[in-house]
Parts: C-alpha cells; structure tokens; sequence
C-alpha cells in the first residue's frame, strides 16, 4: 500500500495539487531566539492577499520602523492565500532578520 500512496503523491505533484491529507510525521520545528531589539535590522512582511491583510502589515510595518528602529524592510505577497509561499519568496524572506505575517479577512 506505500507504494500506491507514493504512485498517488507523485501523480498529486505533477498536476501541481497539494495533498491536504495529514503527514504521518511532523517536522521537528522549534521557535527562533527572541530579539533583544528591532533596531537596526532587516524585517521580512509576508502577505497572503485576503482582504486587509495588506493594511495590517503595512500597520505593523510602519510601527517597527517609528517606534522600534527597524532600518530595512521587505514586503512580499503570495498568489494564492491556501497554499505555501513560492520558494523564491522564501528565500527572500530568509535574508530578514525577522519575519511577520498576516491573514486577512
């Protein structure tokens, strides 16, 4: 039975689906070391394009920058809002020192 739910993943990938079942195995995730400041780094802002997603990001954004001294930021969208980000847009995201996200509705 592996082998067909491999053959099925394989057939699910090249249509370019994604398999909303669950995985059997979570990845081992682990939450990043706090900041001790925002001043002077780089802030990473991704949107999933629901509505006023954008508005709170560019809200937060704003505020980091005026009150906490972020110096750099970059703001990027996703095309679809239920899927992953593109890899590129993750490794641009990767050079941040901090990324903030948001959905919207």
């Amino acid at each position: 039975m592996i082998d067909g739910k491999d053959n099925l993943a394989r057939r699910v990938a090249a249509l370019g689906l994604l398999d909303p079942t669950d995985r059997p195995e979570e990845p081992q995730r682990r939450a990043a070391a706090p900041l001790e400041t925002l001043a002077g780094l780089r802030g990473g802002f991704l949107d999933n394009r629901k509505g006023n997603a954008d508005v709170i990001l560019e809200a937060i954004r704003r505020r980091l920058a005026d009150g906490y001294g972020m110096t750099d930021s970059l703001v990027r969208s996703k095309w679809v809002f239920s899927a992953p980000a593109a890899p590129e847009i993750i490794d641009e995201l990767a050079q941040c020192d901090f990324v903030v996200t948001a959905v919207g509705d």
